[in-house]
């Protein structure tokens, strides 16, 4: 099933457009859309979220509780997981180290690790190294349920060892936590995401959202 609402953007006069279809008369002038030309042809919005199964070889996050287009607050708790080769989903929760779960994980934000920027694409020898590191370090008995503590030893956890364990280019994992973490690697894509989510649910209620050229 495919998550993505369609936010479309369109420009006839001032400003840009928003709304989940082309209407065919002009928000802000009036005009009639099926006969004027539109200063910019419609496109649809990115939609910034992915099921983890598409995203091989990441960290995947989601809402603890909720999805992130409906439930999400800038407060909600975010639970992690770390994608193998296959996109399966290694979580480690009140339940322990599992992954059974991935076809939960259908709306995430996937955050790139080892991908090439620049090509999109994922080094073999790399893609191999982080398959190996990930499950040694599932086969360990410390991510037991009866270790697990929501405040101090949690999802964050897992995916710290992991990360110092892989070691991969670009990214000091020595000095590590789950402060920087967040700050370095989850934050730029929440707050990008963000502004998605408040774009949504502005139409909700108000179906065509404008906004001016200067914002």
């Amino acid at each position: 099933m495919n998550l993505d609402p369609g936010i479309i953007c369109y420009q006839h006069c001032e400003g840009r457009l928003f709304g989940f279809s082309l209407p065919s008369t002009c928000y802000v002038c009036d005009a009639d859309l099926t006969t004027e030309p539109l200063n910019t042809p419609p496109f649809r919005v990115p939609y910034p979220f992915v099921r983890a199964s598409q995203a091989p070889c990441t960290l995947v996050i989601k809402p603890s509780r909720g999805d992130f287009l409906h439930d999400y607050r800038s407060s909600s708790d975010l639970h992690i997981g770390v994608t193998d080769s296959e996109g399966c989903v290694l979580e480690y929760d009140s339940e322990g180290l599992h992954s059974d779960y991935t076809s939960a994980w259908t709306q995430t934000l996937s955050v790139p690790i080892i991908t090439d920027a620049t090509t999109n694409t994922v080094d073999p020898v790399w893609q191999e190294y982080w398959d190996f590191t990930l499950h040694t370090l599932a086969r360990e008995s410390t991510w037991s349920m009866e270790r697990y503590s929501a405040s101090s030893f949690n999802c964050y956890s897992f995916v710290l060892e992991f990360l110092q364990a892989l070691g991969p280019p670009g990214l000091n994992v020595k000095n590590l936590t789950k402060t920087s973490l967040c700050a370095q690697l989850l934050v730029p894509h929440t707050s990008a995401a963000a502004r998605y989510i408040s774009l949504y649910r502005r139409l909700l209620t108000e179906k065509v959202v404008a906004v001016n050229k200067s914002s």
